[in-house]
This record gives structure tokens, sequence and C-alpha cells, in this order.
């Protein structure tokens, strides 16, 4: 597959869990749920071909408590949603710099061929 196909998997992908709306790219207003691949670095694998890392940011719900619990139920969604597209490596909250200020998010790093 592309990466431009990769990238449009993983937004399809996402969009299938429950209050998750994928994006093949950021979205210019940030609302909970809204998420997106970010590629990171292409590896060497077998004879010509590359490993994708992937980076998936996930905007949370603004308040600490409530985007803790919101992530506690979705990351196994998430999984069994981007299983089809790659693996799935980690899930690290972070903070997503927009204009209006820092927004809670978690990046969901994965590999795809």
């Amino acid at each position: 597959m592309s990466l431009v196909g990769d990238r449009t998997a993983i937004a399809t992908a996402l969009t299938t869990v429950d209050e998750v709306t994928g994006y093949a790219s950021k979205p210019k207003i940030l609302r909970p749920g809204d998420a997106w691949p970010l590629l990171g670095p292409l590896d060497r694998a077998g004879g010509m071909s590359f490993t994708a890392t992937w980076r998936v940011f996930l905007v949370l719900p603004q308040d600490e408590v409530t985007a803790s619990e919101w992530l506690d139920s979705h990351v196994e969604p998430l999984v069994d949603a981007l299983l089809p597209v790659g693996f799935v490596d980690q899930f690290l909250p972070v903070a997503v710099t927009t204009e209006a200020g820092d927004q809670l998010a978690v990046q969901i790093t994965m590999r795809s061929e």
C-alpha cells in the first residue's frame, strides 16, 4: 500500500471507533475524538521495502480525569480498529499545541509496511 493509502486507511479505521473521527490530516478546528496520522520514520525492512512508523494524534476531553477515563475505555477498541492497518506499539499522553492553547491528546505510535 502507498503512504497516502496508509494515511487514508488509518483515518478510516479510527472512524470505526465510537466517539472517534479519523482524518487523513490534522483538521483546522480540533474537537475531542478527532484523530489524524503523521508519518514518522521510514525504516528499511527486507529487500527494497520500508516499515513506516506513524504517530496518530487523538484529541481527548479537556478535563484530566475525564480524559483518563475516556482513554481507559478506548485503548482496546482503538488497537482492534488499527490492527488491520498496522501494529500499535504505544499510547503516550501528550499536549497538542494550538492557537487557543494546548489540548490534551494521546499519541498512538504504530507501524505499517
